[in-house]
């Protein structure tokens, strides 16, 4: 039987959508199991789809059980409870879960750059200890005595020496054949005496200065000692000291004279 158009009586063929005579709509597709409905339908005989009015929707976009939104193929739910994925979007081989994203820690800085620091520090109290031990220790005391014996008298930066010992305190202890003379430097010397009944002296004693500090045998000493032999009592003796530093510049005394006592009777 001809079908026609129920709007205006015009023939229609069959699946024809739309009139040629009036242009109304003769049927619709389901857009989401696209079936082919009769205008006026609201809902798809297939698939339940809504079909009143409304912007049309691509298939697999219709309502969705309990009320989620429409998704595409392959953005349901995700086993497991993982996101949606687009086609091809699934696990890959060998892509296991991340670790949580954490802020990276602190790098420690470097200990290298305080190296220096703490070299001349240590430096710095070497120099302080060494300084305290010198200066207030018997350590210190005999390092101080050394070092005047080898630099004139001084402590500093050793300096040309050019100033004679100074010699001081003469005294003589006689007897009727010896007489011990004794005198004080104000530095580290050595000793020796010339002697004689006249002022040409003659004798010496020692022949070779004790502690003569040139020879780097001793450092020379401050308080100074010889004692004469063999001499004749009752008779006046002309003598001077004599003593040399270790730049070795040597100070002699003016002449002194000293009477031996007498002898004693048997």
């Amino acid at each position: 039987m001809q079908q026609r158009c129920p709007n205006c009586g015009s023939p229609i063929a069959p699946g024809q959508r739309f009139c040629g005579g009036c242009g109304a709509q003769l049927s619709l597709a389901c857009p989401y199991c696209r079936i082919t409905v009769s205008p006026g339908t609201k809902f798809c005989p297939s698939c339940g789809a809504s079909l009143g009015g409304g912007t049309p929707q691509q298939p697999g976009w219709g309502p969705q059980p309990g009320g989620m939104p429409p998704q595409q193929p392959g953005w349901g739910p995700q086993p497991g409870g993982m996101p949606p994925q687009q086609p091809g979007w699934g696990p890959q081989p060998g892509w296991g879960q991340q670790q949580a994203w954490a802020p990276p820690a602190p790098k420690r800085q470097s200990s290298s750059s305080s190296r220096p620091f703490l070299v001349l520090l240590l430096f710095v109290l070497l120099i302080g200890l060494g300084a305290l031990t010198y200066l207030y220790t018997p350590i210190g005391d005999t390092i101080k005595d050394l070092l005047q014996s080898y630099t004139g008298g001084t402590t500093t930066t050793p300096t040309v020496d050019t100033t004679k010992p100074v010699l001081s305190d003469y005294n003589a202890n006689v007897g009727p054949t010896s007489a011990a003379i004794t005198w004080k430097t104000d530095e580290f010397s050595s000793t020796q005496v010339e002697y004689g009944e006249t002022v040409a002296y003659g004798s010496v004693m020692p022949a070779i200065p004790d502690h003569d500090p040139t020879g780097g045998q001793s450092l020379g000493v401050v308080d100074h000692a010889v004692t004469l032999t063999g001499l004749k009592p009752n008779t006046i003796y002309h003598y001077r000291v004599k003593s040399k530093n270790a730049a070795n510049l040597e100070a002699v005394s003016a002449d002194q004279t000293f009477t031996t006592t007498t002898a004693s009777e048997e």
